[in-house]
C-alpha cells in the first residue's frame, strides 16, 4: 500500500508539473522554499551510500550469474565426459544443490518508484532557484543531488535486470540438471555383490536412525516455533483420544437416522411396486366396488449434510495416532548431517499415510459410511478392506523411506534400506493390484477394458522394481512419490463424487416430496377429479421438472469435480513434465533443406503419438460430452444433435491428425501438393466413394433424412439407424439392417414419412353388394373411424362412394393417424369393426361374381349338372 500511495502521488505532481510547463506562471519569492545546503549534502552522503550497497550486491549477482553460465556451459561436457558413470549423478546433484535461490527483490520497485519521485522534486527546487541570485548557492547542490539520484536509479533498475537474468538462468539450468538427473542413474546395477553386501549394510543403516533423531532433538537445530507445535499437536492429539467416545456416539446417531430412513425407503419402495403395475388380465377387469389403493407418502429424506458431517467425525477418529506421531515428525529437525538422513519429514509423510489408512479403514467397516450412506455391498467392502490391510504394510513403509531418501539425494547409493523397500513394495504392489482386481466386478462390464487396467496397475510397480534394479534409483523415486500422491487425489476424489452424489440425491428427492405435498394441498383446496373417477396421486410435470434439476446439478457437480481433480493431478505432476525435455536430445532423423535442417527428437516422436492418442479419445467421447453438457440443454429439431455431433468428430479427427503431422514435421506447405494430387488421383479412381462422401456432408448440413426417420427409398422403407461418412444404415421392419450408399439419398427419389410432420392419411376400401343401404353404410364406415382412438378428429374422417364396379358399390374411408406406428394397427382395428357391424346391420361386403361357359369342340355349350347318384 505505500508504494500504490508514492506512485499516486508521483502522478498526481507529474500531472502538476504538465500544467506549469504549459504555461501556469509560478512566481517564485524568497519566501516560496527553503533549501539547506546541510540538509542535501547528508541526502548526498546517503544516497552514496545505498548506491555503494547496490553496487556490491549488483557485482554479487553479477559473479553468480557468471559462475551459473559457466555451468550451464560446461554441463554438457560433463555428461559427455562422465558418461556410464555413477558419478556424473553426484555432480549434477552438487551443482543441483549449489543452485541459489533467486528473487528478485521487491524492494528495488519501490526504491526506483521514491527515487524518481525524489528527482521531479529536485528538478522543480532547481527550476526555482535557476533565477533566483540570492539561491544560486543552492543550484550546484541540487545538480549534484540529481546526478546521485540518476546514479541510484540506474543501479537499482540495473540490479533489478541483473537479478531477473539470475533467475531465469538458475530456473533453466535447475530445469536441465533435473532433466538429466531423471534419465541417468545413481545407482550401480544390482547384482550378486549387493545381495552378499544386503543384511550388514542394512544394520549399518538402521542403527543410524537413532542419531538422525539425537540430531534432531539438539537445541542448536531446535526452534521455539517447532517446540510450541509439537506441543499443540500433542495436546489436540490427546484431546481427541479423550473425546472418542463422544465421536463414536455422534456416528451412532447420524448411522442410526440413516439406518431408519433406508428402511424405510425400501419398505415404501416395496409398496409401491405392488401398487404400481398389475397384470394385465387385472387391469382389464373392472374394479371392486369401494376397493382403493392408498399408497403411503414417500419417507423425508434426512438432511443431505449428514453424510459430510459424519465423514468429518471419522476423520476425526482417524487422527489421534497420526497427530502424534505428526508432533514427533515436526519436534525433529529438517536438516540433515554427516550422511545421517533427517527423520522429521519421513515421520510426516508417515504420519500422513497412518491416516489415510486409519480414515479408510472406518470408512470400509460393517457399520461404516460406505454402508450406510452409500449402499455399498459387503462383498465389495470385505474385498477393499482385504485389500487396505495388505497394502497399509506396503504404503506405511514405503512413505516413510520415501521420505528419508529425499533427504539424502547425495547419498542414494548408499541407500540400502531405501533400495530394499522400493524392491519389496513394486512387487508386493503388482502382486495386491492383480489380486483385487481379479476380485472386483468387470469396469463397465468391459472384459477389454478391465483387462488393460489390471495390465497398467500390474505393470506399473513392477516397472518401478526394473528401474531400481538398473540403478535409476533416484527416477524410481520421483515416480513413486507422484503415484502415491496420485493415489491419495484419487482416493478423495473418490469420497468427495459419491457424497456430492448423494447429497444431490437426497436433495432432489426433499424437493420431490415437498412439491408434491404442495400439488397434494393445492388438490386438496380445489379438488378435481379424473375422468375415471380416481385421484391423481402423481404429477407428471413436477416429477419431470425434478428429474430435470437433477440431471442438471449432477452434471455441473460433475463437472467441477472433474476441474478439481484435473487440476491437482496437474499439480502433483507438473515439476515431473520438465524431465521429459530430455527426450529432445535424442535425434531420430532432420527434415528440411541442406541449409536449414530441422531435428526431429523423441520427444516429437513421441508428442506425434500423445496427440493421436488425446484425438482419437476426443472423437470417441467428446461428441457425446457436447451433447450431454450443451446440445440437451438445447431445443433442437430431431438430428440436429447428431448431425453436431457427427460434424465435431470430423473436425476433431481432421486437426489432430493435422496437428500430428505437423509434430513430424509435415508442413502443411509440403503437404498440400500430395493431398492435392491425391485428391485428384483418388477422385478419378474412387470417385464414387468421394460421391458418398460428399453426399454424406450434404445429408448432415441439408438433412432431408435424420436418424429416427422412417423413410422409403424405392422398394426398400424402414427406420433410419446410422449416417456415416459412406453410407447410411437403414433398418427395415423385418428388423435387417440395410447398408445404402449415401449418394442414393441424393440422386434418387426418397420418401421421408417423417420429415415435417408425422402425420399420414390411411385409405380403408370396402365394396358392398348392389342393392345395399348406401346411407347406412356410410353411418358405420363413419362411426368405426370416430370410434377408433388412433384416427385424429382433423382432419376430419371421410367415406367416399367412388365406384361402380363389377361386383361390389366401391367405398373409401379416408382417416388420419398421428403416427407411422399407428397405421396398421388402425387398419387391422378399423376392419374388425367394420365386419362386426356390417354382420349386424345385414350389409353382404360382396365377392367378385364370374359366369363360366363351357363350349365343346363343336361349339355346342353344355351344362355342368351335378352327377347322379347311383
Amino acid at each position: 500500500m505505500p508504494a500504490l500511495f508514492r506512485r499516486l502521488a508521483l502522478f498526481t505532481l507529474l500531472l502538476w508539473s504538465s500544467g506549469t510547463v504549459l504555461g501556469q506562471n509560478a512566481t517564485v519569492t524568497a519566501e516560496t522554499a527553503t533549501i539547506d545546503s546541510a540538509t542535501l549534502g547528508a541526502e548526498i552522503i546517503r544516497l552514496n551510500v545505498t548506491r555503494q550497497t547496490l553496487e556490491e550486491r549488483l557485482n554479487s549477482v553479477r559473479s553468480q550469474h557468471a559462475r551459473l553460465q559457466q555451468n550451464e556451459a560446461a554441463l554438457n561436457e560433463h555428461i559427455l565426459a562422465l558418461s556410464g558413470s555413477v558419478q556424473i549423478y553426484r555432480v549434477l546433484q552438487e551443482q543441483r544443490t549449489a543452485l541459489p535461490d533467486v528473487s528478485i527483490d521487491p524492494q528495488l520497485s519501490d526504491l526506483i518508484a521514491e527515487t524518481r519521485l525524489r528527482q521531479f522534486e529536485v528538478t522543480q527546487l532547481q527550476r526555482m532557484v535557476r533565477d533566483e541570485p540570492l539561491r544560486f548557492s543552492a543550484f550546484l547542490p541540487l545538480e549534484e543531488l540529481l546526478d546521485e539520484l540518476q546514479d541510484l536509479v540506474t543501479s537499482a533498475v540495473t540490479l533489478q535486470s541483473e537479478q531477473r537474468a539470475l533467475a531465469e538462468t538458475s530456473a533453466r539450468l535447475r530445469d536441465s540438471l533435473e532433466e538429466q538427473l531423471f534419465w541417468i542413474p545413481s545407482n550401480r546395477p544390482l547384482g550378486v555383490t549387493w545381495l552378499l553386501a544386503l543384511p550388514g549394510q542394512l544394520t549399518n543403516q538402521i542403527t543410524n536412525l537413532p542419531g538422525s533423531i539425537r540430531l534432531g532433538l539438539d537445541p542448536a537445530h531446535l526452534p521455539t516455533w517447532r517446540v510450541l507445535l509439537a506441543i499443540a499437536l500433542f495436546i489436540s492429539a490427546f484431546g481427541l483420544f479423550s473425546i472418542r467416545a463422544r465421536l463414536a456416539q455422534r456416528i451412532t446417531d447420524i448411522n442410526n437416522e440413516i439406518q431408519v430412513y433406508n428402511d424405510a425407503q425400501a419398505l415404501w419402495a416395496a409398496a409401491a411396486m405392488t401398487a404400481e403395475v398389475t397384470p394385465e388380465s387385472e387391469a382389464e377387469a373392472p374394479p371392486m366396488e369401494g376397493a382403493a389403493v392408498d399408497l403411503p407418502e414417500a419417507p423425508t429424506p434426512p438432511s443431505p449434510w449428514l453424510t459430510p458431517t459424519a465423514l468429518v467425525w471419522v476423520a476425526l477418529q482417524a487422527l489421534p495416532l497420526s497427530l502424534l506421531v505428526l508432533s514427533f515428525g515436526t519436534l525433529l529437525s529438517n536438516t540433515s548431517s554427516d550422511g545421517i538422513p533427517a527423520v522429521g519429514p519421513a515421520l510426516t509423510a508417515f504420519a500422513f499415510s497412518l491416516f489415510v489408512v486409519q480414515f479408510l479403514r472406518r470408512f470400509l467397516s460393517s457399520s461404516g459410511i460406505a454402508k450406510l450412506h452409500f449402499s455399498w455391498s459387503s462383498g465389495q467392502r470385505h474385498t477393499l478392506l482385504l485389500f487396505l490391510s495388505r497394502f497399509a504394510w506396503v504404503l506405511l513403509p514405503t512413505s516413510f523411506v520415501l521420505a528419508l531418501a529425499e533427504q539424502q539425494t547425495m547419498a542414494l547409493a548408499d541407500d540400502i534400506l531405501g533400495v530394499f523397500v522400493m524392491l519389496a513394495a513394486g512387487i508386493g504392489i503388482a502382486i495386491l493390484f492383480s489380486r483385487l482386481l481379479k476380485q472386483l466386478p468387470k469396469l463397465y462390464q468391459s472384459e477389454g477394458i478391465h483387462w488393460l487396467l489390471t495390465l497398467v496397475l500390474v505393470l506399473l510397480p513392477l516397472g518401478l522394481v526394473v528401474l531400481t534394479a538398473f540403478g535409476y534409483y533416484y527416477s524410481a523415486l520421483q515416480l513413486t512419490g507422484r503415484f502415491l500422491a496420485t493415489f491419495y487425489v484419487l482416493t478423495g476424489w473418490v469420497i468427495a463424487e459419491v457424497t456430492v452424489m448423494r447429497g444431490v440425491e437426497l436433495s432432489t428427492s426433499r424437493l420431490q416430496l415437498h412439491r408434491d405435498r404442495e400439488a397434494q394441498a393445492a388438490r386438496l383446496a380445489n379438488p378435481a377429479p379424473s375422468p375415471d373417477g380416481q385421484s391423481i396421486t402423481v404429477e407428471p410435470e413436477i416429477k419431470a421438472e425434478v428429474q430435470k434439476v437433477r440431471l442438471q446439478t449432477l452434471r455441473l457437480a460433475r463437472f467441477l469435480l472433474l476441474a478439481v481433480f484435473g487440476g491437482l493431478l496437474y499439480w502433483v505432476w507438473a515439476d515431473l513434465f520438465t524431465a521429459f525435455g530430455y527426450l529432445d536430445s535424442f535425434v531420430l532423423w532432420q527434415y528440411g533443406d541442406a541449409d536449414s535442417l530441422t531435428p526431429m527428437s523423441l520427444a516429437d516422436l513421441g508428442s506425434a503419438l500423445f496427440i493421436l492418442g488425446v484425438t482419437l479419445f476426443l472423437a470417441a467421447n467428446l461428441p457425446g460430452l457436447l451433447e450431454m453438457l450443451v446440445l440437451s440443454r438445447l431445443t433442437l429439431q430431431q438430428g440436429s444433435s447428431y448431425a453436431i455431433t457427427t460434424l465435431m468428430n470430423y473436425i476433431i479427427t481432421t486437426v489432430g491428425l493435422v496437428l500430428a503431422l505437423s509434430s513430424l514435421g509435415v508442413s502443411w506447405d509440403k503437404l498440400q501438393w500430395l493431398v492435392a494430387a491425391l485428391s485428384v488421383g483418388l477422385g478419378f479412381g474412387l470417385q464414387e466413394i468421394f460421391a458418398n462422401f460428399v453426399s454424406g456432408l450434404i445429408i448432415l448440413f441439408e438433412r432431408p433424412v435424420r436418424i429416427g426417420d422412417i423413410v422409403t427409398l424405392g422398394n426398400l422403407s424402414g427406420r433410419v439407424k446410422q449416417i456415416r461418412i459412406r453410407a447410411t444404415t437403414i433398418t427395415d421392419f423385418d428388423r435387417k439392417d440395410i447398408i445404402v450408399p449415401n449418394k442414393t439419398f441424393v440422386t434418387e427419389q426418397l420418401i421421408n414419412w417423417t420429415l415435417t410432420d408425422t402425420v399420414t392419411r390411411v385409405i380403408v376400401k370396402v365394396g358392398v353388394a348392389y342393392g345395399s343401404d348406401l346411407e347406412k353404410t356410410r353411418k358405420i364406415l363413419l362411426k368405426a373411424a370416430h370410434a377408433n382412438t388412433r384416427v385424429l378428429k382433423d382432419p376430419e374422417p371421410q367415406v367416399l362412394f367412388l365406384n361402380f364396379g363389377d361386383s361390389t358399390l366401391d367405398h373409401e374411408l379416408r382417416i388420419h393417424v398421428k403416427a407411422l406406428g399407428d397405421r396398421n394397427p388402425g387398419i387391422d382395428e378399423i376392419n374388425r369393426y367394420i365386419d362386426r357391424e356390417f354382420n349386424k346391420a345385414g350389409i353382404e361386403i360382396a365377392f367378385q361374381q364370374v359366369d363360366i361357359r363351357l363350349r365343346n369342340s363343336e361349339g355346342i355349350e353344355r351344362l355342368i349338372e351335378p352327377r347322379e347318384k347311383p
